[in-house]
């Protein structure tokens, strides 16, 4: 198993660092199909791999720079990172910690720095209950929102029915300038794409909190559609239904409008891309 892959153009041609979300995993189809579009392509796996941390806690937001450098080497112009998930918040704060990085891609991510989750805890409640910073910046965590979790949640577990883990996600707290994500300092466009009935997390409400504090972000939101937008078309959903620790997660939408606005998000992406970093096809 690789913690990365690499895939390079044969002339001059713009990268782009490609993260998965909190299922730990290396986007390989999502890289080989991005690079179809003439990008030097980098996608990275930040934990669940042998040689990495086993969940999503204390992940050092310099390993991402290392992974900028590299993608740096092969390119010319602006690098663009593209994000699904908890790797949409990865992106934001790589783009405003990194002056090197020029355009941002979020999908149904947020724009704020939220709990870390570690999977050594066991089952989905201690996950939760378990307190743990997501990122690191100089050795030091960065502060987060923590997960709340209410009778709701618990009863839903207890009785063995999907879970909304929206439900863990509290309500944007007073104190937002804490945890809100510094996109206007990003050194380029940010493109910001969320589903209006994302259950997994409250996507829309926290990138939106991001958004309103910038002037270089575009937010669309897909109405009536769920968390899984992210990645380029495949086979259409059947489900809204996906497995998670000791859980099954309700992730939003319907299978129909799930698939669709998957398409949709994965054009916006391709556009903004192409606009942004000079590759025409």
């Amino acid at each position: 198993m690789t913690e990365s892959l690499l895939i390079t153009q044969p002339v001059s041609a713009p990268g782009v660092l490609l993260l998965g979300g909190s299922e730990g995993s290396l986007p390989e189809r999502d890289a080989r199909v991005l690079a179809e579009e003439g990008y030097h392509v980098l996608a990275l796996a930040y934990f669940g791999r042998p040689t990495l941390p086993p969940g999503l806690v204390d992940i050092p937001l310099e390993y991402f720079f290392a992974a900028v450098d590299k993608i740096a080497s092969f390119s010319d112009g602006p690098i663009a990172i593209v994000g699904g998930s908890r790797g949409g918040e990865a992106a934001l704060l790589i783009g405003a910690h990194d002056k090197r990085v020029g355009a941002v891609v979020s999908v149904a991510g947020s724009g704020l720095v939220t709990q870390g989750i570690d999977y050594r805890a066991g089952a989905l409640l201690d996950i939760l209950g378990t307190p743990a910073a997501s990122w690191t910046l100089r050795r030091r965590p960065l502060d987060y929102v923590p997960y709340e979790v209410g009778d709701e949640m618990r009863d839903l577990v207890e009785r063995g029915e999907p879970v909304p883990l929206r439900l863990a996600y509290p309500e944007p707290p007073a104190e937002v300038e804490r945890y809100r994500i510094p996109v206007e300092r990003i050194g380029g466009p940010v493109l910001m794409l969320s589903g209006g009935d994302d259950t997994m997390w409250p996507s829309v409400g926290y990138s939106q909190l991001a958004a309103d504090s910038a002037d270089n972000v575009e937010h669309r939101i897909y109405e009536g559609a769920g968390h899984t937008i992210a990645g380029p078309p495949g086979a259409p959903f059947t489900t809204t239904v996906l497995p998670g620790p000791g859980v099954r997660f309700e992730v939003g939408g319907t299978p129909e409008i799930n698939t669709k606005a998957r398409a949709a998000a994965w054009s916006a992406t391709l556009e903004f891309l192409h606009e942004n970093l000079g590759v025409t096809r």
